[in-house]
């Protein structure tokens, strides 16, 4: 699954949804506007440094191309051995 932010049609759009090895958030192009950037990447990361974004399995759960789709659990359950100290266990790096 790749969660792809857009700058230059300030879009979020995931990709390849049933691919849970793939999980990751890319940034495409160059934001003017830094506030922008951090709006987008707040609809679907609790939080975020320059290399991890922490995904909310909610968010990601009420995503309409996501919420019928019966391999989520799964996912969530083969992140669980690399949950980090101190992150709370409804966020999923990436």
């Amino acid at each position: 699954m790749i969660i792809r932010i857009s700058a230059p049609s300030q879009t979020i759009e995931i990709d390849d949804a049933r691919n849970f090895r793939a999980f990751s958030v890319r940034i495409e192009g160059l934001f003017d506007d830094p506030a922008v950037e951090a709006e987008l990447l707040g609809r679907v990361a609790s939080s975020s440094d320059r290399e991890h974004a922490w995904i909310s399995e909610k968010v990601l759960r009420e995503w309409p191309q996501l919420s019928a789709l019966s391999g989520l659990d799964m996912a969530f359950l083969a992140k669980q051995p690399f949950r980090t100290a101190g992150i709370p266990s409804h966020l999923t790096r990436a």
